[in-house]
């Protein structure tokens, strides 16, 4: 793909939280992905959300059942790191 790496994602990523912190007024926002693609999982590191959980064989997904590993941020956390 060739706009991998350039940073598109991680600036989506963070425009996401300001709009759910400061828009909708949220608390807390959490996210998941599939423990076979830790790029996701590295952007969300990035914009400040932690590390909460594996859910391990969580969803089926062409046949197989994959692990979904869980990230969250708070609004108070998210508001130190802005």
């Amino acid at each position: 793909m060739p706009n991998w790496g350039q940073g598109y994602c991680t600036e989506a990523a963070k425009e996401i939280l300001r709009y759910g912190f400061e828009v909708l007024g949220l608390h807390r926002i959490h996210s998941g992905h599939f423990s076979r693609n830790p790029a996701s999982g590295k952007v969300m590191q990035k914009i400040g959300m932690v590390y909460e959980d594996c859910r391990r064989q969580h969803r089926l997904k062409l046949g197989e059942y994959v692990d979904i590993v869980d990230y969250g941020i708070l609004k108070s956390d998210w508001q130190k790191i802005i």
